[in-house]
C-alpha cells in the first residue's frame, strides 16, 4: 500500500507537467501556437534575381487580425515554419537578413489561413529593382488531376508582356503538394487544394486534385 502511494506521488507531478506542456503550446516561432486546428505556414525566401539562392536569417513577421505578432527567422535553406489561427487573414512581412538591408527590399503581402497547410515561395527583389505594372494575370493549366508523386509545371500569362523574367509568388493551399520558384508542382498527399500565384496586386489560382496511386 505504501509502495502504491509512493508510485502515485511520483507519477502525478510528471503527468501534470506533460499536460501543462501540451496545453501551453510551442514557443519556437516567437509566439504561442494557436489552440484548436491551426494552419501550418511553410515558407521559403529566395533571391528574386537568383531563386537558387536562399536567404538565410531573414526576419519573418506574421501580423494577425487582432494585432498579435509571430516572429521567426529563416534557416540556412531559407525556410521558416509557423502555426497561425485557421480561417483568419494575416499580413506576412519579410525583412532582409542583417547586413543585407541595402541589397534587398522588404516584402509584405496579405494571406488568408484557408487550409490546414500553406506552402509559399517568396522571391525578394533586390534594391533598385521595380516590379512593372500589369493588368492581367492568368495561370495554366487551370485545373489538374494527379497521382501522388506526379508533377506538373504551372505557367503564367501576364498583360502587358513583361520585358524581363518575372518571379511570381507561388503558394500551395490544402497540403496536397509542394511548388518551386518556377511553378513546378509535385503532388505529395491525396486531397483537394489550390495552387495560387500572385504578381503585385494580381492573383490567380488553379484547382488541384491528388488521387491515390
Amino acid at each position: 500500500m505504501l509502495w502504491q502511494f509512493f508510485r502515485l506521488a511520483t507519477l502525478l507531478p510528471l503527468t501534470i507537467l506533460f499536460l501543462a506542456m501540451g496545453c501551453g503550446g510551442n514557443d519556437l516561432t516567437g509566439g504561442s501556437v494557436p489552440i484548436g486546428n491551426p494552419t501550418r505556414l511553410v515558407g521559403v525566401v529566395v533571391d528574386e534575381a537568383d531563386p537558387n539562392t536562399p536567404l538565410a536569417d531573414a526576419e519573418v513577421e506574421i501580423i494577425l487580425e487582432d494585432g498579435r505578432k509571430i516572429t521567426t527567422k529563416t534557416d540556412t535553406s531559407g525556410m521558416f515554419v509557423v502555426e497561425i489561427p485557421r480561417s483568419k487573414r494575416f499580413t506576412l512581412r519579410v525583412r532582409p537578413p542583417g547586413g543585407f538591408g541595402l541589397l534587398y527590399q522588404e516584402w509584405t503581402d496579405t494571406f488568408v489561413a484557408d487550409a490546414d497547410e500553406i506552402r509559399v515561395v517568396i522571391p525578394i527583389l533586390r534594391t533598385g529593382m521595380m516590379l512593372a505594372a500589369f493588368t492581367e494575370l492568368r495561370v495554366y493549366p487551370e485545373e489538374v488531376t494527379l497521382r501522388v508523386h506526379e508533377r506538373v509545371r504551372f505557367q503564367i500569362h501576364l498583360q502587358p508582356s513583361p520585358q524581363r523574367p518575372i518571379r511570381p509568388i507561388w503558394s500551395v493551399h490544402g497540403g496536397v503538394g509542394v511548388i518551386t520558384h518556377d511553378g513546378l508542382f509535385i503532388a505529395t498527399r491525396v486531397g483537394k487544394g489550390f495552387v495560387r500565384v500572385r504578381v503585385g496586386n494580381l492573383h490567380a489560382e488553379a484547382k488541384v486534385i491528388v488521387q491515390a496511386d
